[in-house]
């Protein structure tokens, strides 16, 4: 990320900026604004909002000088910290600082307060006063005065107010990401145009060099990232923001980070079983958050199976099929789990099963014909949503590892289903001699 992408105003509108800060001040009646790192407000805070004793200091040319500065000094301790900063103003009131931190860059703050953790008493008036001295004696004595009006607000609940505006900041930081994102939209779009033609003139021309077109189908498969589960996830936070505190959000934001951080790593096919599960926890932590006490999960991996290797975004089609097709219908709640071994020295199997609406044998034998014919084909507009996934995992299983290898579809004892396969010791694309 460059240094001049890190300009706020430049990334994302003064008014969008503007929504977060106005909703957190209608929650909590606390003044709040994002600023620059010279603590210079970006957004607007009406004078309105403002106490009196602080309106009286930030529209004072001096105050105002102060605010800034006091303002800077806290965001870059909030910036050490890597969070909320709760601390004394210049003037000696409490404020609250949250960084907004970008690719382990500070581009901003997010800050509240204004207020009073106990009662004023005449030592805490002196100290006010002291803070004051280089002031007029006049604007002095009108703030001593406006001191009285500040509210008192508990550490306790002051504590939930900095988590909350933590919260807001890792929103803005999502918000600024995708920004950047679409600031380069236009050359992704022709790069990922050329790519599709180059993939495409390559399938064409290279027929007998297997391994080079068995790498170009992986990475055109690894690209069909499925939107909808960004969408709904999105939408979870929403909601969650509003009818959930600040932790659950941030627990939210940091799941749906490390789903899309391995999940957009172009640069490793391959992982370990024990890295794909990390971003399988990571999932179901978003999904348990969608969908409450309706799923439950577990998962029981041999520790001798953690360090095969396997394709990325094998497991996530699985289980998301699991939940999707055969937890969501159920009226009852229901449970999907993933199970690991050893079947010999050499191979492990890995089974994602649920005890969801399962699937009547017909289903299940067109099922596991068209995963099988789908192999040597191309074709995949034939195919539903829920197949393709099914599909694409049976194929890169089968492309990386041998014929040998790929999906194996079960009805559960009970309802439900089933999905099994197994990977080898030996590294993908090792290919099997059978």
């Amino acid at each position: 990320m460059m240094n001049e992408e890190l300009d706020l105003i430049q990334i994302v509108t003064t008014s969008v900026l503007q929504e977060l800060p106005d909703a957190f001040y209608e929650a909590t009646g606390l003044a709040t604004g994002i600023h620059d790192l010279n603590g210079e407000l970006i957004t607007s805070i009406p004078k309105c909002c403002f106490t009196k004793f602080c309106c009286n200091m930030f529209f004072s040319k001096e105050g105002h000088r102060k605010c800034r500065q006091s303002n800077s000094e806290a965001d870059k301790k909030a910036f050490e910290l890597g969070g909320p900063y709760i601390y004394h103003c210049h003037a000696g009131l409490i404020d609250v600082a949250a960084p907004i931190i970008v690719g382990g860059y500070h581009v901003g703050t997010v800050s509240c307060g204004q207020i009073l953790l106990q009662q004023l008493n005449d030592p805490y008036r002196e100290r006010v006063r002291r803070k004051l001295s280089g002031f007029p004696s006049r604007f002095i004595d009108v703030q001593m005065e406006a001191l009285e009006e500040v509210p008192v607000i508990p550490l306790k609940r002051v504590r939930g107010f900095a988590r909350l505006l933590w919260a807001i900041a890792n929103s803005l930081v999502f918000l600024i990401s995708n920004n950047i994102k679409e600031k380069r939209l236009n050359i992704e779009n022709i790069k990922v145009i050329s790519e599709i033609k180059a993939r495409l003139q390559l399938e064409k021309d290279i027929h007998n060099a297997k391994l080079q077109v068995k790498e170009a189908e992986l990475k055109s498969l690894q690209a069909q990232i499925n939107p909808h589960f960004l969408y709904n996830t999105l939408d979870s936070i929403q909601w969650l923001a509003v009818l959930h505190g600040a932790e659950d959000i941030q627990r939210m934001i940091f799941s749906l980070s490390q789903v899309l951080h391995h999940s957009l790593d172009r640069k490793n096919l391959v992982t370990s079983v024990r890295d794909e599960l990390e971003q399988i926890k990571s999932y179901l932590m978003i999904q348990r958050t969608r969908y409450g006490d309706k799923i439950s999960y577990f998962i029981n991996i041999e520790p001798e199976v953690l360090d095969f290797r396997l394709p990325k975004l094998i497991l996530q089609p699985l289980v998301e099929n699991a939940i999707v097709h055969g937890l969501e219908p159920k009226p009852s709640p229901g449970k999907v789990w993933i199970n690991g071994w050893l079947s010999t020295p050499e191979e492990a199997v890995i089974e994602v099963g649920d005890d969801g609406v399962g699937i009547d044998r017909k289903s299940q034998s067109l099922l596991i014909s068209e995963i099988s014919a789908s192999v040597g084909s191309s074709d995949q507009d034939s195919f539903s949503h829920h197949k393709l996934g099914l599909i694409n995992v049976h194929r890169r299983l089968v492309q990386s590892f041998g014929n040998r290898f790929g999906l194996r579809i079960e009805r559960n004892g009970s309802p439900g289903t089933i999905v099994s396969f197994r990977i080898p010791r030996r590294n993908p694309n090792d290919q099997d001699p059978s």
